[in-house]
């Protein structure tokens, strides 16, 4: 489990909604930042039941997320994908605001934002997706798949 950084909790931030939130800890990225997680948006992550149950992975996710990628809204914000118990596909969203990184959210997903993507379910037991890059946002490029 990656390592929770407790030097920064109690210190607030405001995000992108304009609301204060309280650091409880930070995590160290593999993008070299430190993303803050707060009391207020693990509370909102009670909104979706099934991230709810993986709130103990947070650290594990934003330290050994199988997949980053900048959201395709706004690209200074990153999404961390991970698959856990085989099957569960959760987004991990980190903001920024005022030079602060923030996890913002965490959800299940189908799918790989930005991406178009073909599933195929091969013998009804193992999930099987070919991902494109959407890099134009109408079609994909065929060179670049990622199957997994």
């Amino acid at each position: 489990m990656a390592a929770r950084d407790f030097s920064r909790a109690g210190e607030t931030f405001v995000d992108y909604n304009g609301l204060v939130n309280e650091i409880l800890y930070s995590i160290l990225t593999p993008l070299g930042y430190h993303a803050h997680v707060s009391a207020q948006k693990l509370r909102h992550i009670e909104k979706h039941p099934i991230a709810t149950k993986h709130q103990k992975d947070i650290p594990h996710i934003l330290n050994n997320a199988d997949l980053i990628t900048p959201n395709p809204e706004d690209l200074n914000r990153h999404l961390f994908y991970k698959v856990l118990s085989g099957k569960v596909l959760l987004a991990l969203a980190v903001h920024i605001k005022a030079e602060i990184r923030y996890m913002a959210t965490m959800y299940e997903t189908p799918y790989i934002k930005g991406l178009k993507q073909k599933h195929k379910n091969y013998f009804h037991r193992t999930n099987f997706f070919i991902y494109e890059v959407d890099s134009n946002g109408k079609d994909g490029n065929k060179n670049d798949r990622y199957r997994g």
